[in-house]
């Protein structure tokens, strides 16, 4: 995976520091069941250098929301792993008063990278706590019109890849008529799954 050092501005303090980030993002098309996308081979994926922390207010936030900066820096991102950062993100995020729905993506790429350090243990809480902030989303209105189908699908295989075997099969009974059609196929798959209570990831088939 090809890196590139950009320098950027925090938006909180002004700081300027280096980061480290990926300049191309390649879509493969390819998903898993939790809609993390497939880069063959390659660990880890982008999700490591798409959140960055700042060196001197410790603002954790998505590396592009904070702007590039053509001017010399001389500090560096902070080192903390990733999986704690984007857990970062998400309690400032809450601590704001952001939506639901952006904290509860910052807890879902928090589990993704918590996988790939084999921090299974805080993976499996960032998935609990992303549970949480997608069904508050969907009540208070800040999921995206256009993202409502896959935070719903993403709730119920959420709830299986944390063994809540039980109630991700009433879940998925529950809002599966309203499912855009690609995910009632998967939840119909994912419900198998729970039934056997199988929580590893699947590919994500149309």
């Amino acid at each position: 995976m090809y890196l590139h050092d950009v320098g950027v501005k925090c938006p909180d303090c002004a700081i300027k520091f280096s980061t480290r980030q990926v300049p191309v993002y390649i879509d493969t098309g390819y998903r898993n069941s939790e809609l993390r996308q497939h880069v063959g081979e390659i660990a880890p994926c982008y999700e490591h250098y798409s959140v960055c922390t700042c060196p001197s207010c410790g603002r954790a936030d998505w590396a592009m929301s904070f702007e590039p900066t053509e001017e010399e820096c001389v500090l560096s991102q902070a080192k903390t792993p990733p999986h704690l950062q984007y857990r970062n993100a998400a309690i400032r995020s809450e601590k704001n008063g952001a939506s639901f729905y952006d904290a509860g993506m910052f807890y879902l790429y928090a589990a993704w990278c918590a996988d790939d350090n084999g921090a299974f243990p805080q993976a499996k809480e960032y998935r609990r706590l992303a549970i949480d902030s997608f069904r508050r989303s969907l009540t208070d209105v800040s999921c995206p019109l256009e993202n409502r189908g896959d935070i719903e699908y993403l709730i119920g295989e959420l709830m299986r890849r944390i063994g809540l075997f039980d109630q991700c099969r009433a879940y998925f009974t529950q809002v599966i008529g309203h499912l855009p059609g690609n995910y009632a196929t998967m939840a119909r798959k994912l419900m198998r799954l729970a039934e056997l209570q199988n929580a590893e990831l699947i590919p994500f088939e149309v």
